[in-house]
């Protein structure tokens, strides 16, 4: 068979870990737990604030019957802005849900399987971690708009 050289996952995963000492405990992917939940809440804080912003601009732009162009450009920025929160979210999900079955593998003494479901739950953590920057430099960016439109004289204090 062709595939007979091929070594497994699991074999590889042996070999790193006799280079490696690392001792995954129960509770290590468990801390991960109230992280994740922390991190879920401030993603809907900030979801549902665009949320209401988007309601505004748009009752806004109804009312006006005009194309105002600064307030298209917000409402474009906006729609980036809540597809980024909800990969964000999903992400942290994923993370959340992987950390489970973490659990659940130490917990039935399958240590390798464990251990390689909390990296992977380590790895979604740090995609919506850098999400949510990804996010705030839009953020930043929907503010200079707005900003931009102040300075040009075009808004009321």
């Amino acid at each position: 068979m062709v595939f007979q050289d091929l070594i497994s996952l699991k074999d590889v995963y042996m070999i790193i870990k006799e280079e490696k000492s690392m001792k995954l405990t129960l509770t290590t992917p468990a801390l991960l737990f109230s992280t994740v939940s922390l991190l879920m809440v401030a993603y809907t804080t900030r979801f549902l604030g665009l949320a209401n912003l988007i309601r505004s601009l748009h009752d806004k732009l109804k009312q006006s019957n005009l194309k105002d162009e600064n307030i298209q450009m917000q409402l474009n920025l906006l729609k980036k802005r809540v597809k980024v929160i909800k990969d964000m979210q999903l992400m942290g999900v994923l993370a959340l849900i992987m950390s489970i079955f973490s659990t659940a593998f130490l917990f039935f003494e399958v240590v390798w399987l464990g251990e390689m479901f909390f990296v992977i739950s380590l790895i979604f953590l740090v995609g919506s971690l850098l999400l949510s920057v990804i996010e705030i430099v839009s953020s930043v960016k929907a503010l200079e708009v707005q900003l931009d439109e102040c300075i040009d004289g075009k808004c009321s204090l």
